[in-house]
């Protein structure tokens, strides 16, 4: 579901975060992550609140993709199909099941977006671990 009223940022120096990522799942669960997205370098303005409480979103065409963080293998490939991120009035989401990866291991999140500018890829080097 992509459905939200916020800026849609298509160019420029952007920068995206996991918001409240736990870096530990347990091995039989469902974990919704979710993303924050802003310019890296805001416009500057005289305002009365901050230009990082306001929500940004990255266009409709905008993928996941996980790898093993020890071997960079590719375990979930960027498909313009099943690895779309989600779009709500709270942010940016994308829901991952758990029981497929192996436990006891740390798996690395990266992100592409397909925008004005081209393709850009986000590797800020997000882990996490599934534990039993």
């Amino acid at each position: 579901v992509y459905s939200h009223s916020g800026t849609t940022l298509t160019s420029g120096d952007i920068f995206l975060s996991l918001y409240n990522n736990k870096a530990e799942f347990q091995r039989k669960s469902k974990q919704r992550f979710r993303l924050t997205v802003r310019k890296r370098y805001p416009n500057r303005a005289f305002v009365t609140t901050s230009n990082f409480l306001n929500l940004n979103y990255l266009p409709e065409t905008s993928y996941y993709s996980v790898r093993d963080a020890e071997t960079d293998e590719v375990i979930i490939p960027f498909d313009t199909e099943y690895t779309k991120l989600s779009a709500d009035s709270t942010g940016m989401y994308f829901d991952l099941f758990m029981e497929g990866f192996q436990p006891e291991r740390y798996y690395k999140l990266m992100f592409r977006s397909d925008n004005n500018e081209g393709t850009q890829i986000f590797d800020e080097d997000y882990f996490f671990k599934i534990i039993r």
